[in-house]
């Protein structure tokens, strides 16, 4: 099981991409990133979204060499990569131009993808309910299918946390019924999610893994510690992750820690399970 963190490493600051950082230049900070995550044994990172600033698929090409690259570097080092969204993607907008802009940025990150050699998946949320969770979640299903293919196959559907949103476990389900984008379970975001029921059971998780049967990719699961309902993520508690980890035995998925202290924490929880090890608990 790999055990990573997203985007900016807490001990390693980079520069902020901005509107005039080129794709390239962010391909040249993921380098220096790639071999700081390596060299902490880390071997899963999932890329910041904003690879290609304002989603300009021309800086993007010009950087193809470079995305090339830093795709083989991540190989070599055997470092598990993959993207999530920005906030901003919301694929059952009523909004054309907002769904323009939410292609877009797929577009460009599934280039990315193709210029590295491949091997990431993209992770994305099904969006608001708009007054209407049935007719919002068909709006989602149809703008989904239209996608280009090599784009839809890298989609991977995350459950919410907000009742406001789609994304409970039975809204997933049947997305994925209909459309087969594999399902991403987020432990955090099922515990906080009023129209959810505390600790995920075992089944629930299963049958999400399940989804990714015939997947380019592997499983992958989300974990953050947080505070009570509000959802505030707080430092990782390495041996709550074990806990619930154990109680998911036999189960085959990756852990991204979606936590404050980022790769700090994933440290910390790579150090309990050794300590488990050694007192035999594992």
């Amino acid at each position: 099981m790999r055990i990573g963190f997203a985007a900016i490493p807490y001990d390693k600051k980079l520069l902020p991409v901005t509107s005039k950082t080129s794709a390239g230049q962010s391909m040249d900070r993921l380098v220096t990133v790639a071999r700081y995550v390596n060299s902490l044994g880390i071997d899963f990172y999932r890329i910041p979204a904003n690879i290609s600033p304002h989603e300009s698929v021309e800086s993007l090409e010009a950087a193809r060499d470079k995305a090339a690259m830093l795709g083989r570097l991540f190989k070599e080092l055997d470092i598990r990569t993959c993207f999530h969204v920005t906030y901003y993607c919301i694929l059952n907008t009523p909004k054309p131009e907002v769904l323009d802009n939410a292609i877009k940025e797929l577009h460009c990150l599934q280039l990315y993808d193709d210029y590295a050699g491949g091997g990431n998946h993209i992770e994305i949320h099904a969006g608001g309910v708009y007054g209407d969770r049935t007719s919002s979640m068909e709006r989602f299903i149809r703008n989904v299918l239209e996608l280009e293919e090599p784009v839809f196959k890298m989609l991977r559907l995350e459950n919410e946390e907000h009742a406001g949103k789609l994304g409970t476990v039975d809204e997933l389900l049947h997305i994925n019924r209909e459309t087969g984008i594999p399902l991403l379970f987020d432990v955090a975001h099922y515990r906080v999610n009023p129209m959810e029921r505390g600790l995920p059971p075992r089944e629930i998780v299963s049958s999400f893994l399940d989804t990714w049967n015939g997947a380019s990719t592997s499983p992958v699961l989300h974990y953050s510690t947080i505070r009570g309902r509000d959802g505030t993520h707080l430092p990782v508690d390495p041996a709550d992750f074990w806990d619930y980890v154990d109680q998911l035995s036999g189960l085959d998925f990756d852990v991204m820690l979606e936590t404050k202290e980022k790769e700090r924490d994933v440290l910390k929880v790579k150090a309990c399970r050794d300590e488990k090890y050694r007192q035999g608990v594992l």
